[in-house]
């Protein structure tokens, strides 16, 4: 069946999303394509700026989630989600 070593099957979505530095000095919009439990397929115009460890946030959601690249295709990244959600902090509302 493929190649895709997903552990969860990723459902498709289209919402907006930020990743913002874990010293949470630069945000960087980015849309989120596909989504699970266990990670995200997001496209983003600028992926110089994208570091490979970054926190995500969905949306409007009031957490964000710990995420590590692990592949880059074009304007496409692949993300792995690396812990629990944390509250997003007011300044990010």
């Amino acid at each position: 069946m493929g190649d895709d070593k997903r552990r969860q099957r990723r459902q498709r979505v289209l919402k907006d999303g930020r990743i913002i530095t874990l010293d949470h000095r630069s945000v960087v919009n980015c849309m989120v394509r596909d989504l699970s439990s266990t990670g995200a397929r997001l496209k983003c115009g600028d992926q110089v700026a994208v570091p490979n460890e970054f926190l995500l946030q969905v949306g409007h959601d009031t957490t964000m989630m710990p995420a590590k690249a692990m592949w880059r295709r074009g304007t496409d990244i692949g993300i792995v989600f690396t812990g629990e959600p944390i509250p997003v902090p007011r300044i990010y509302r």
